[in-house]
């Protein structure tokens, strides 16, 4: 069972951080870009434990691993 508790707030806060932004200054907005929902299933699935969900926003690599931790390259 993983603890990240609302994938995409994190994702957004990390974003926003290594830009040096608030993040509803964040465009397009990441719904534009990923599914919340699709991510949010696939982060929370018990069953997927060796699962990592990786894709590119506003030129970062981002990286949500089943453990929890949102890393944005």
């Amino acid at each position: 069972m993983n603890n990240l508790e609302d994938p995409i707030a994190q994702i957004v806060e990390a974003v926003a951080e290594a830009e040096g932004v608030k993040p509803v200054a964040l465009d397009p907005p990441l719904a534009e870009i990923v599914d919340p929902d699709a991510v949010e299933a696939l982060v929370e699935d018990s069953t997927a434990s060796d699962l990592d969900v990786r894709f590119e926003y506003r030129g970062h690599d981002i990286l949500v691993a089943d453990s929890g931790r949102v890393q944005v390259d």
